[in-house]
């Protein structure tokens, strides 16, 4: 058993052990990484979709002809930080103690790079100067290209694909579709976490990505399994916990699995060996009074109309029908043009999430404690 350590993951991948479910996303995406199909990947953020790539990684890291690259785009702003993170990406996935990362390494210096390393975590960061179009359009099809030419199959996860579209260069897109549709022995995932732009770059028939990948949506995990994960996984660290303690941590947090994996991490730190409703609800509890600046910090960033509607989703938990003259009267929200331009704002921000990868779309607020805190209110 491992000494002082929370079995509750909040972020990262650990091993299986402590990863829940996911095993039909898990054999489909390895059945088409190992097929060499192309893969969108729908998922809001923070609902595991990282994780389930470092898992399947995981996994398929036994085969010794078979290279892993994952690249967060997160937080990039134009095509000049894409180059970086990628060659960075890859510079990482190849150490130079082997012939072929000597051969990788070197191939990454033709392009004259600048290479550091972090103080504190040891981990390499590239930087390439390319900063004409042409020049930039040529290091990444040359970095795509020379990987493609070695003896193994490559696999990129580019994760928040979605940034590419708030990118001042306009033809990022046709630049990676190109390069995509060129590769012999190189597959892709591409996430992301804003539905209404990956649907956008993916399945609108203008865009150069269009029906150019298989599509996966990933959901919330399945209640009963999620339930059985937890119990198991407290029982392992010698913990006991009760069956209506666990069905409260699954409905308080929707099963949006940061949200959940949190309120675990937290109750098993701050409980004892026998865990009971009572003991989560305290946790929770906790939870909501610490992050209770955040919240209204939100409200300060928001209009006196977001906010309202805002709260009103939050009472509703999950709400189908934004535009109802019910709903609207119920809360005192206006008119529905304002509801209208709120509600798109507030999408937009990510305050709220619009699920449409259902058979009825709902809306509802986004940070789970956040509704959570208002409904208590």
């Amino acid at each position: 058993m491992e000494n002082d350590f929370n079995p509750f993951l909040e972020r990262g991948y650990r091993s299986p052990v402590y990863f829940c479910d996911r095993e039909d996303e898990t054999k489909l995406l390895t059945d088409y990484i190992v097929n060499q199909t192309n893969v969108t990947l729908f998922a809001f953020r923070r609902l595991g979709k990282t994780g389930l790539i470092k898992h399947i990684f995981h996994k398929l890291r036994s085969d010794k002809n078979r290279v892993c690259i994952y690249l967060d785009i997160y937080d990039t702003v134009d095509k000049s930080e894409f180059i970086n993170k990628l060659a960075t990406a890859i510079y990482t996935a190849f150490p130079p103690k082997n012939s072929l990362g000597k051969k990788i390494g070197q191939a990454i210096q033709s392009f004259r790079p600048v290479i550091s390393f972090d103080e504190l975590t040891g981990l390499p960061s590239v930087t390439i100067a390319a900063t004409q179009t042409t020049q930039q359009n040529n290091t990444i099809a040359g970095l795509f290209t020379f990987l493609d030419q070695q003896s193994i199959k490559i696999v990129f996860a580019i994760d928040e694909f979605q940034q590419i579209l708030s990118y001042p260069e306009k033809n990022m897109e046709a630049v990676l579709r190109t390069q995509v549709q060129q590769l012999q022995n190189t597959s892709f995932i591409f996430c992301g976490s804003n539905q209404l732009q990956m649907h956008e770059i993916f399945n609108s028939a203008k865009r150069p990505f269009f029906a150019s990948c298989t599509s996966l949506n990933l959901t919330r995990i399945e209640e009963k399994k999620y339930k059985l994960f937890i119990t198991k996984l407290f029982k392992k660290y010698d913990k006991s916990i009760t069956e209506n303690a666990v069905s409260f941590i699954c409905n308080w947090t929707r099963r949006h699995t940061f949200y959940t994996q949190y309120l675990c991490n937290q109750t098993f730190v701050k409980s004892g060996n026998n865990i009971t409703e009572e003991n989560v609800k305290e946790v929770a509890s906790g939870i909501l009074q610490v992050q209770e600046g955040k919240f209204y910090q939100y409200r300060k960033l928001l209009t006196k109309a977001q906010w309202k509607l805002l709260t009103a989703i939050a009472k509703e938990t999950q709400l189908t029908q934004p535009h109802a003259k019910t709903f609207i009267s119920t809360y005192d929200l206006g008119s529905p043009s304002l509801v209208v331009r709120s509600l798109d704002a507030l999408v937009k921000k990510e305050m709220v999430l619009h699920n449409i990868g259902v058979e009825k779309p709902y809306y509802e607020v986004y940070d789970k404690y956040l509704m959570r805190w208002m409904q208590s209110k």
